[in-house]
């Protein structure tokens, strides 16, 4: 059993340090926020306070133990082992015999309360102005993706005490490969800077979007990864397949496990990349290039920060390819 001094000892570990051994690109005390679809670093730890917190989305936490049970998933006494696995901090927990697992409980997503939100999508203007005057994305892919809007704040749950969805806001279906509702995620479209950006249900996942791509998808057909709801919608504006990784600094090991299935069904996977223009889009392309060698990268002209920002721009889908 974990001590009190043992628990201290983890909870004193650097939490910029914790966050880099998580995978986070750590910059003058920021990072892009691992838990929304973050374009720019808004994740703040506080060195004094051994703390983290996102001024976009609202996550925040009191510490090292804190920051990895949320990124990874993990119960307490699971995140304590691995910071202390991951530091080479000796624990008394260590030297006794194994116990048995902890069991988990993980709040549950109400799908059929958000199968009820998504069963008729409606665009408010909000949503018309940022998807199609804004944006550029084609109607066919907002129909085929089922995204809708909320004028009004709408509770996550059938229980009222479970979070409310702020508005306006889109609201964006997240499905598994035969299409079933994994969860929702709203993005506000209001003018209100400190409501989040992004907002999922307690307990949602925030996988690979657009999983059911991969069923319409045929042999040797180009797939391209993006970083970003957004940033697909574009990419399938331009008549391409495309699924979208979270975020550059969001890459998690299930979703690899993913694409690498795919890829051996299909004996290697016909990839495509556009990384953004930054460091953390660089480094993503880096990695999946390690993972999937394969992989075609699509530069961006200059001036423009992201796919999105250039289809927008543009509007037309041919890109200069280099390997």
């Amino acid at each position: 059993m974990l001590t009190a001094s043992d628990i201290q000892k983890l909870r004193d570990l650097p939490i910029e340090r914790v966050a880099e051994r998580l995978g986070l690109s750590v910059s003058r005390g920021r990072a892009r926020c691992p838990f929304h679809d973050d374009s720019h670093p808004s994740l703040m730890f506080r060195r004094g306070k051994n703390s983290y917190r996102c001024f976009v989305c609202g996550a925040h936490g009191s510490g090292p133990i804190d920051l990895v049970m949320r990124y990874l998933g993990k119960s307490f006494v699971e995140a304590c082992h691995w910071l202390a696995d991951a530091h080479n901090v000796i624990v008394a927990a260590q030297r006794q015999a194994p116990q048995p697992p902890v069991k988990r409980t993980t709040p549950q997503i109400d799908l059929v309360h958000l199968e009820s939100l998504i069963a008729h999508p409606v665009l408010i203007p909000e949503a018309v102005c940022f998807l199609f005057e804004q944006r550029g994305i084609r109607e066919e892919v907002v129909g085929r993706l089922g995204l809708s809007s909320i004028a009004h704040p709408v509770p996550m749950t059938r229980n009222l005490n479970d979070g409310w969805f702020n508005a306006p806001a889109l609201l964006i279906p997240y499905r598994d490969v035969e299409g079933r509702l994994l969860s929702v995620q709203a993005r506000y479209l209001g003018k209100e800077p400190e409501k989040p950006r992004f907002q999922f249900p307690k307990g949602a996942i925030c996988g690979i979007y657009n999983l059911p791509e991969l069923r319409q998808l045929q042999e040797g057909e180009a797939l391209f990864l993006t970083e970003g709801c957004s940033d697909c919608w574009a990419m399938l504006s331009a008549g391409h397949k495309a699924i979208a990784i979270p975020s550059a600094t969001l890459l998690k090991t299930q979703d690899l496990q993913l694409l690498h299935r795919l890829n051996r069904k299909q004996a290697s996977l016909n990839l495509h990349i556009c990384p953004d223009r930054d460091a953390p889009g660089e480094r993503l392309y880096v990695e999946l290039k390690e993972h999937f060698p394969q992989l075609v990268r699509h530069q961006l002209p200059e001036g423009y920060k992201d796919f999105g920002q250039w289809w927008a721009a543009q509007n037309v889908a041919l890109l200069p390819v280099t390997r």
